[in-house]
Formats: structure tokens, C-alpha cells, sequence
């Protein structure tokens, strides 16, 4: 087996996919992101007689000083080896040679052998996501929910929720970031005599195929964030809305599947 990790290739999808099939018990997501991944760049793999048997993908956030570490997958052949740690490692010595500060990632909380890896060397655990899914659909009913100012400092979040998330990627949120996603119209909220009663952040997925991203931050009447964003998924053409939230329930909707919680997981580099 090669040791060192190397750059995945186009070439090398077929056999990649190949063991990333039943990662989970849904299955797993590989298929939709990998040419998005080779795109980016920063998507590794290693090798055993010239053929890949694990894979990880990695995205540096120069200004957070943060890298993102997604998509650790291993070859079940090949597993019990050290090399999931092996590829993790890589990637932070990369991280170090860029400035960076902070390592994060997402494991499923029914993922145990993960978890365990990841405390090993040093990841802990910041935050529970509980994570839902539900169809784009044309609501026809006023909702209440606007994007005119609703946040303008990062101080007005709470702390535990000062980032945001990108493509499955929780990204610290700055000054420069909040400004970004409110000239984007990405914040959206609705008010109550001036007071935020629901507010939630929505982006369009880069890497997930037909995928809006719900991000509900807060709310007392979350129902119809969630409309308005089946609403904006809908006009949008996108038939996928995927929800993350530190809530713990969601109001009963319509088609709405409860999936498995994640943590969200960092390390001091």
C-alpha cells in the first residue's frame, strides 16, 4: 500500500465510488459532490497497487483561518490500518502551512468509529445539528418573512450560532461575511413591533445536486421560515431543501423527515 497521499485524478472516480456506497444507513452522498470536489481542488486520495481505497476532501478558508475536512471515506478492506488518521493528519500539516488556526468537520452521530478517531487526535465536539429534509413546493400564502435588514452586526447573534453554513461547511461568521450574505439577501427573518421572532440563513448549495440549504438559527414560529424557503426552493427550481438547526423540534409539516443528528467538531491547530 502507498503511504503517501496523493491527488485524486478524474480517473479515479469509478473506483472510488465503488466503496462509497453504504457509508451510511441511507446510503452515502459521493456521487453528487465528487466532480465539484476534483473542481476545487484539495481532494485526496491513497492508494494500494496504483488503485485508490480512501479518499478525503479538504477546503481552506484563508480568511477564517479555518480548513474544512469532509468526505473521509476508507476502503472496508482496508479499514483498522491508521488511514483515515493518516489522510486527517496530511491535511492539518497542510492547514499549518497555510495560516490556519482551527480544523473543523461533520460526523454523524450514529457514525461511532468516527467519532472516536476524531477525539483520538484531538477533535471535540462544539455543537449538535439535528438535520431535516423536505420537497420544494409553491406555498401560496403570505408568510411574514423578509430579507431588509435583519441582522447588520455580528453581535446580534448569539454566540453559539456566529457562523454560517456553506455547502455542509460551518464557516466562522465574520463582520466581512455578515456583510456579504446580506447584500446577497441570504438573511432572512421575520419581526415582530421591530423584534426578531424567526430568523434563518439560506444558501444554494455548490456542491449537493438540486439543494437549498435551510440554516434555522432561532425561532418561535419556524413553520414559516419553512414555508418560505419550500416557497423560494420552488421559484428557484430546486427540488431539495435540506434543514440544520441547534432546535431541537420542528413544527409538523407536511413531508417533513426528521434524519439523524451531527456534531460539529473542531480541533486547535
Amino acid at each position: 500500500m502507498e503511504d503517501l497521499p496523493r491527488l485524486a485524478r478524474d480517473s479515479d472516480k469509478k473506483d472510488v465510488l465503488s466503496f462509497c456506497k453504504k457509508t451510511f444507513s441511507w446510503g452515502d452522498y459521493i456521487h453528487e459532490v465528487w466532480d465539484s470536489w476534483i473542481a476545487e481542488g484539495n481532494l485526496i486520495v491513497i492508494e494500494n497497487d496504483q488503485i485508490p481505497i480512501s479518499m478525503i476532501h479538504a477546503a481552506f478558508y484563508p480568511d477564517e483561518k479555518m480548513i474544512w475536512i469532509e468526505g473521509i471515506r476508507v476502503d472496508k478492506n482496508f479499514r483498522k490500518n491508521g488511514i483515515a488518521q493518516k489522510m486527517i493528519l496530511y491535511l492539518e500539516k497542510t492547514a499549518k502551512s497555510k495560516n490556519c488556526k482551527i480544523s473543523r468537520m461533520l460526523i454523524a452521530s450514529e457514525n461511532e468509529p468516527s467519532l472516536t478517531l476524531a477525539k483520538k487526535i484531538g477533535y471535540k465536539i462544539i455543537s449538535k445539528w439535528n438535520y431535516f429534509s423536505l420537497e420544494s413546493k409553491l406555498i401560496d400564502e403570505e408568510t411574514g418573512i423578509t430579507s431588509d435588514t435583519c441582522i447588520d452586526s455580528i453581535d446580534s447573534f448569539d454566540q453559539k450560532n456566529s457562523h454560517f453554513i456553506e455547502s455542509w461547511r460551518w464557516i466562522p461568521l465574520t463582520d466581512q461575511r455578515l456583510k456579504k450574505l446580506n447584500s446577497e439577501k441570504k438573511i432572512f427573518c421575520q419581526k415582530d413591533n421591530e423584534k426578531i421572532i424567526t430568523l434563518g440563513i439560506i444558501t444554494e448549495s455548490k456542491s449537493f445536486e438540486n439543494t437549498i440549504i435551510l440554516e434555522l438559527v432561532s425561532g418561535t414560529n419556524s413553520e414559516n421560515m419553512i414555508k418560505f424557503t419550500q416557497n423560494l426552493a420552488y421559484q428557484k427550481n430546486y427540488s431539495k431543501i435540506r434543514i440544520l438547526t441547534e432546535l431541537e423540534s420542528l413544527p409538523s409539516i407536511q413531508n417533513l423527515e426528521n434524519k439523524f443528528p451531527f456534531y460539529l467538531m473542531e480541533k486547535k491547530l
